[in-house]
């Protein structure tokens, strides 16, 4: 991993913001959120009243905007997945999900919206869609309590929004219009997928959506760009028929009894694997064993003049819990791709594809809990939308170190990890900084900043690293400061 200064200027070197300085700054400014995430603006510049100053010029700049600070980080990312092509092809999965940032603990701030039904004073911030690549690593096969594994490329793309506080108190009439209107956020996922656009020759795109992305018009739009595909968990039980060889129109009673659940929830399964299933919300932790079913469907759009005008070929997976503990509620998951399901692998890896989307959720809580992007306290949302900008860009970066400790666990650590912060926790830990490998190394930061490490602790979480990352940063920044006055010897 590069240091926080060479990260900062291949990321933020090629923005623009009309001045020469500002572009500057905002190199600067991303080397020291990349130096102590968590931070506020005052602790990131060690209290320099100057340097504070300047970050805050440059945030209310009406240049420095979401998307100039985040589109050269945007475009490193989409090269990075078309360079899968030259590499020998494959798939590259574009995890789209939308999260909610409060700033409702500061009331003053102006040009917030609304979440909900926004009746509560803690209703007030911002709503944020990322797109975040993800490169899967196939396995030849799938063993039961096998993890998937993935490369995380970085954010393709992201949309930042204020929802208006009028539409709240809206008749039904209005909220129809709504539905309808050019701006609708319903429109957010097709966005994302124009933004991205086609894959090169010899590589796939998939996006890889929650239950609010099924929407026929996204079905319709990723199927029509060249090499580009979806798999999404379904919500709606849609008017459908199984099997391809169907009509292009229906008619209400020709259709009618035909909801896709029904449909799939009377395929045989064919096939099984043990997922486990993450503790939260309530929620026990636990291993799941599931069931799986496919099969190629037919799915009409809504009607028009009484008669379903379009017809959709696409396929279906579900994967359910037919013997759920008592007292837990069966997993399900009905999926729909545009790939082909032909037999069980194929219906296995459908679902490895869809497993990942997990990783963008832990993009949100590394975004939320290491970054504390909801802690600030700026008075407008025009300097909030480049400081969302500049975090979400910050939080890749230790996502990836996290994520490559679980795909290689034994590599070495001084080849993925600034190689002074491995040897200044082995100073600190009495480890070899040649053999230390990369799952040692992030468990390590994280006991830094607090993580116990039991063997039943599980993986560490985000507030940890980042205060252990803090702690080594400010170690390896006093070392050399002291080499540099003679103070250190070279043992």
């Amino acid at each position: 991993m590069d240091s926080a200064e060479q990260w900062a200027a291949r990321h933020f070197g090629q923005v623009d913001l009309k001045d020469k300085r500002l572009n500057r700054r905002a190199v600067k400014v991303a080397r020291q959120m990349a130096e102590n995430p968590s931070a506020s603006i005052p602790d990131q510049c060690g209290g320099h009243w100057g340097d504070i100053k300047a970050i805050y010029r440059l945030l209310a700049d009406p240049y420095a905007t979401f998307e100039r600070m985040a589109q050269c980080h945007w475009q490193q990312t989409r090269e990075a997945a078309a360079s899968t092509a030259a590499g020998g092809g494959g798939v590259v999965l574009f995890v789209q999900d939308t999260t909610w940032l409060s700033y409702g603990h500061h009331p003053h701030t102006r040009g917030l919206g609304r979440h909900g039904r926004g009746k509560n004073k803690r209703d007030r911030g911002l709503h944020l869609h990322n797109v975040l690549a993800v490169k899967p690593l196939e396995q030849p096969t799938h063993q039961p309590g096998q993890q998937p594994q993935a490369e995380v490329l970085g954010l393709a793309y992201a949309q930042l929004w204020a929802r208006p506080q009028q539409l709240l108190n809206a008749d039904q009439a209005a909220r129809s219009r709504r539905r309808k209107s050019p701006d609708r956020e319903s429109l957010r996922w097709s966005r994302a997928v124009a933004e991205v656009g086609a894959a090169p020759p010899g590589c796939r795109y998939l996006h890889v959506g929650d239950r609010e992305a099924d929407l026929y018009e996204l079905y319709e739009q990723t199927m029509a760009l060249s090499g580009v595909g979806f798999v999404i968990r379904g919500k709606h039980d849609r008017c459908a028929l199984l099997g391809h060889d169907t009509p292009e129109v229906v008619g209400t009673r020709d259709i009618k009894g035909s909801g896709l659940k029904k449909l799939v929830r009377s395929l045989p399964a064919t096939a099984g694997l043990s997922l486990e299933i993450d503790g939260h919300n309530g929620r026990c932790a636990r291993t799941a064993e599931l069931k799986i079913s496919y099969s190629p469907v037919t799915l009409y759009s809504p009607m028009v003049r009484g008669r379903r005008q379009k017809a959709l070929r696409c396929w279906c997976v579900r994967v359910f819990e037919p013997n759920a503990p008592q007292g837990t509620q069966p997993l399900e998951w009905v999926l729909l791709t545009s790939e082909p399901v032909k037999n069980a692998e194929d219906a296995l890896r459908i679902v490895r594809y869809y497993h990942w989307r997990w990783l963008i959720e832990e993009y949100h809580r590394c975004l939320k809990s290491g970054c504390c992007v909801e802690h600030s306290q700026l008075q407008s949302r025009q300097s909030l939308e480049p400081l969302v900008g500049m975090l979400g860009v910050v939080a890749t970066r230790l996502l990836q170190l996290k994520n490559e400790s679980r795909i290689h666990p034994r590599a070495l650590a001084i080849e993925h990890a600034a190689p002074e912060m491995v040897q200044m926790l082995c100073r600190l830990t009495g480890q070899h900084a040649e053999t230390l490998s990369l799952r040692e190394f992030v468990c390590g930061v994280a006991k830094q900043g607090g993580f116990i490490g039991r063997k039943g602790d599980g993986e560490p979480g985000w507030l940890t690293l980042w205060r252990g990352w803090q702690k080594l940063l400010y170690r390896c920044e006093g070392y050399r400061m002291a080499q540099s006055a003679g103070d250190v010897g070279k043992g």
